[in-house]
């Protein structure tokens, strides 16, 4: 699903306004593809922008490291100028902007413009065994609610005399409860 260029000019807005970076390029980059539409359709805001074959990371004052850094195919480049130029010149290439500043998991704008980065997929990046346990919690989630939900039917069974459904729900009940109960990794 692509991101609306009217959602990406709005985050980049906020974040001119209300983010202070510790080089004024910061600013002066963002509000230039923020005033460009046409650049801005290509651009794309990934987590791991080092990752892709031309992103761009930028960091406010609360996160250590360069405040501007350019990734392009595998080299790392961090003057302004340049990294200007490249957006100016390549205006039609994808361009993968990645934005650390603080609390930006808090923000639901930011986190409504985020896409999956192509070149690094985040579930490729999760433990393994973080994602069993995850998907032995959602089946246990499942059995438990399909459990609730065929108690409920049978109470209705009930209320209505139906020996048939409440013996067919019955023996129901009794086949997911027979199924093992996966304990949560800890």
């Amino acid at each position: 699903m692509e991101v609306d260029v009217r959602e990406k000019k709005r985050f980049l807005d906020w974040l001119i306004q209300n983010v202070t970076f510790q080089r004024r390029e910061v600013s002066w980059i963002l509000n230039y593809l923020a005033n460009h539409e046409a650049i801005l359709a290509n651009v794309r805001f990934v987590e791991h922008a080092e990752s892709t074959e031309r992103g761009i990371v930028i960091r406010d004052l609360s996160v250590a490291g360069e405040a501007l850094t350019l990734f392009l195919e595998g080299k790392s480049f961090t003057d302004s100028d340049q990294i200007f130029h490249e957006i100016r010149l390549n205006w039609k290439d994808p361009l993968y902007l990645e934005c650390f500043f603080a609390n930006s998991w808090d923000h639901p704008t930011y986190l409504s413009i985020l896409e999956d980065n192509p070149y690094l997929s985040w579930n490729e990046s999760i433990d393994p065994t973080i994602l069993t346990a995850v998907n032995d919690y959602l089946a246990e989630e499942q059995r438990r609610a399909r459990i609730t939900e065929l108690y409920q039917e049978i109470d209705e069974a009930l209320e209505k005399g139906d020996k048939e459904t409440f013996l067919r729900l019955s023996q129901e009940v009794n086949d997911v409860l027979q199924k093992p109960e996966k304990k949560p990794v800890e």
